[in-house]
């Protein structure tokens, strides 16, 4: 789906109990404006659980056109980007002498190995993330959800009078708004931290491709409350990866660190910049977007970096 100008689109998160929407519009091929920004909180917090009660749908239905009303937000195009810990992301390295007709068999055959329900149970999809000199397909990214996820997603806008054009990946959506917000070149190496609640995510960018994506919990370590023990389990499981998947010997081996998400404080951020030499910031996913005024008075009220999803879906939904 790729909106026409002049058509606007709302980019909506919904990560545990907190919602976001961001209502934007297409003004031309390579601008877009955020007209309205809204942030709310849902009834029952959005997990595994909801899916297995049928009134779930219309209750979570309810709770966002409330806040739509509330914000007297008219666009009916939404883009939801669905939370990561609900989908299964793999980077899977592919022959190169494999032709391109049997590269879905070869990929619903990975599928197979690593999903604990018969496939027919998953949405599968697939994109080619590089090429090398010659051209030839080196690796794929496959995104696997249960259909249950997807049509418990169409139950819940059936009792809205919003359209589902799309629905994304919130680490896809976050880096989406990162490439359009900042530049890189194809040596850079970039890091995003989600920092939420009950969960930090990382993901890498190497260049301006999808490299990986890593999720660790916080409830169990007892850091979610305590800045300081937070930024340590940041920079045990950031030095980790770096270190696993060769990224470099340190922190300092990458060009960019930016964080995001509701739980993202300035003893978080201070933390990591006082302890590695590398650039380590909040990610501002409204950088480089147009803001109407009254956008940019509710943006400067709260913490930007926590709509860099629903900003990131909203870029999604224009495509």
């Amino acid at each position: 789906m790729a909106l026409d100008e002049g058509a606007g689109i709302l980019g909506i998160s919904l990560v545990h109990d907190q919602v976001r929407i961001v209502e934007g519009v297409k003004l031309s091929a390579n601008e877009f404006q955020v007209n309205k920004v809204a942030h709310g909180r849902v009834r029952q917090a959005f997990t595994f659980d909801v899916f297995e009660d049928k009134n779930m749908p219309r209750r979570f239905a309810e709770d966002i056109m409330r806040l739509c009303e509330a914000h007297k937000i008219e666009v009916k195009n939404a883009a939801f980007s669905l939370d990561s810990r609900m989908v299964m992301v793999k980077r899977l390295a592919i022959d190169r002498e494999l032709k391109p007709d049997d590269l879905r068999e070869h990929v619903e055959w990975e599928v197979r190995q690593f999903v604990i329900s018969p496939v027919d149970e998953y949405v599968v999809d697939f994109e080619q993330l590089h090429t090398d000199e010659n051209g030839d397909l080196n690796s794929i990214l496959v995104v696997v959800v249960r259909k249950k996820v997807v049509q418990f997603l169409k139950k819940l806008f059936k009792h809205t009078d919003l359209k589902l054009k799309v629905v994304d990946v919130d680490v896809f959506s976050a880096q989406r708004a990162l490439q359009v917000n900042y530049d890189s070149n194809s040596s850079d190496k970039i890091c995003l931290i989600d920092v939420e609640g009950k969960k930090i995510h990382f993901s890498i960018l190497k260049g301006r491709n999808f490299f990986l994506t890593h999720e660790v919990s916080t409830s169990e370590n007892g850091a979610a409350e305590d800045g300081l023990s937070l930024t340590r389990l940041i920079s045990k499981e950031l030095r980790r990866i770096i270190l696993d998947h060769q990224l470099g010997k340190g922190v300092e081996d990458l060009n960019e660190v930016y964080l995001y998400g509701e739980a993202v404080d300035d003893s978080v951020l201070e933390g990591l910049q006082n302890a590695y030499d590398v650039h380590i910031d909040c990610a501002n996913p409204f950088r480089r977007i147009k803001l109407l005024a009254q956008a940019k008075e509710d943006v400067s009220q709260t913490r930007g970096e926590r709509y860099m999803i629903s900003v990131g879906a909203a870029l999604r939904g224009i495509q």
